[in-house]
């Protein structure tokens, strides 16, 4: 059971990190702001700036367990043989997205069946099949080999903070909007926060994989706390007071940096530090 559970949160890991980096490269290489306005796409895609958005993070982390808990069912064969990162992705791309049993974009039910214009399934099908063959490499690699253990464990540990980091920003936003009364929509109108939500996620990602590398001690465990809280919770308290925004409040300070404690808990029980 111990086994399982650390494989579906490497799968979650995976999945989160994956999704967010190809989400965040793709939207702005393709400009998915216009391309979900692109013809009967309105009328299928959410708004780019809307809730849904804000919640994403907190989404795909839901999915990252059920992704986990799916692939238990071929660890033991398929993940396990020669090249099962290149064989997993075949069969994510085959019959996940080519050739999806629903009408679903990129898929060719999808490119057939519905109305959404051709720019749309092209533009979207690079980000799909890249994130999901990065996903595949990570969820299969080898960790039997002691020096890529290491670098693994690290990296998967600094993932799962980054995520929880993650989470609790789009979280953090959501409650203070709720406690000022505003439209939860109002924290997801502005592009440039999410530029500081990715900033503060590679904030938080390398001072946890710093902390890692300088071994226990109250001085550096501070220091890391400090940076951690600094990028969830002050950060975006600046820019929402740079900017202007509706959601700028000191209450921010304290909504949107649980996280840290969070994060705190998580590498006492799973680390040494």
């Amino acid at each position: 059971m111990k086994n399982k559970m650390k494989f579906i949160g490497k799968a979650t890991a995976a999945h989160v990190v994956t999704y967010f980096v190809c989400g965040i490269l793709f939207s702005t290489l393709f400009h998915y702001e216009t391309l979900f306005q692109l013809g009967n796409a309105r009328y299928f895609m959410r708004d780019f700036y809307g809730v849904s958005s804000l919640l994403g993070p907190f989404v795909q982390i839901i999915r990252g367990l059920l992704i986990g808990c799916i692939l238990l069912v071929l660890r033991e064969n398929l993940l396990k043989e020669n090249r099962a990162g290149l064989k997993l992705w075949i069969v994510f791309a085959g019959l996940g997205i080519l050739c999806a049993p629903s009408a679903a974009p990129v898929s060719i039910e999808g490119i057939v069946y519905t109305q959404l214009p051709l720019e749309f399934h092209l533009k979207g099908a690079p980000e799909i099949l890249v994130q999901t063959l990065l996903f595949s490499l990570w969820v299969t690699h080898d960790l039997k080999w002691k020096v890529k253990w290491k670098v693994s464990e690290r990296v998967k540990i600094a993932a799962i903070v980054t995520a929880v980091s993650g989470v609790g920003f789009s979280l953090g936003g959501v409650l203070l909007a709720l406690v000022l009364k505003l439209d939860i929509a109002e924290g997801s109108s502005d592009p440039f926060a999410f530029l500081v939500m990715f900033i503060a996620m590679i904030i938080v990602f390398v001072a946890t994989m710093w902390y890692q590398q300088r071994g226990k001690g109250k001085k550096f465990t501070a220091a890391y706390y400090c940076v951690c809280y600094c990028a969830i919770a002050i950060l975006p308290m600046i820019y929402n007071y740079l900017s202007d925004s509706a959601l700028k409040s000191p209450l921010s300070l304290v909504l949107s940096g649980w996280p840290v404690i969070v994060i705190g808990a998580y590498l006492r029980r799973n680390t040494d530090y």
